[in-house]
């Protein structure tokens, strides 16, 4: 049991990659784990820790990158608002793997789209643009570490 346990919450980290919140749904088999004895609850309280700060860290990435570079809060709003959109409506191309691009993509084009708007200054929109990917990237791949490294945990500890 603790095994297809494991497998499931392994599946369930990877749905980080298709933009779902996969994290936060593998806290499902630890939890489960602990009523069949296999976990403690200190160790479900770490990995549950452990993904709250992976949510943070992905938000944090995107909009500590675009602060950084200049951006104005309503463009880093714009970004994940177009990222979650586009996520989405692209989630049933190439089996799934359409979320992905598409949170990558509406990362780009809600902060360009935004920019070009606002500050009617299409290189510095462009740039900014893949800055805001850069951190949508960059937070993806930390959630997903943290959600694998959950995973480690869960598999060492139950």
């Amino acid at each position: 049991m603790k095994e297809i346990l494991i497998l499931i919450q392994v599946i369930l980290v990877i749905l980080n990659i298709f933009g779902l919140p996969g994290n936060v749904l593998s806290a499902i088999p630890p939890f489960l784990l602990i009523f069949i004895g296999k976990l403690t609850w200190s160790y479900f309280f770490i990995i549950l820790v452990l993904i709250i700060i992976g949510e943070v860290c992905e938000f944090l990435s995107s909009y500590l990158s675009g602060k950084y570079f200049g951006m104005s809060k309503k463009s880093i709003y714009f970004s994940m608002i177009f990222a979650i959109i586009l996520g989405i409506l692209m989630a049933p191309l190439m089996f799934g793997l359409g979320a992905l691009i598409g949170a990558f993509l509406g990362a780009f084009l809600g902060t360009f789209i935004f920019e070009v708007i606002s500050t009617r200054n299409f290189w510095l929109s462009l740039k900014r643009g893949f800055i805001s990917l850069f951190g949508k990237i960059t937070g993806t791949i930390i959630k997903l570490s943290i959600g694998l490294y959950c995973v480690y945990l869960t598999f060492i500890h139950g």
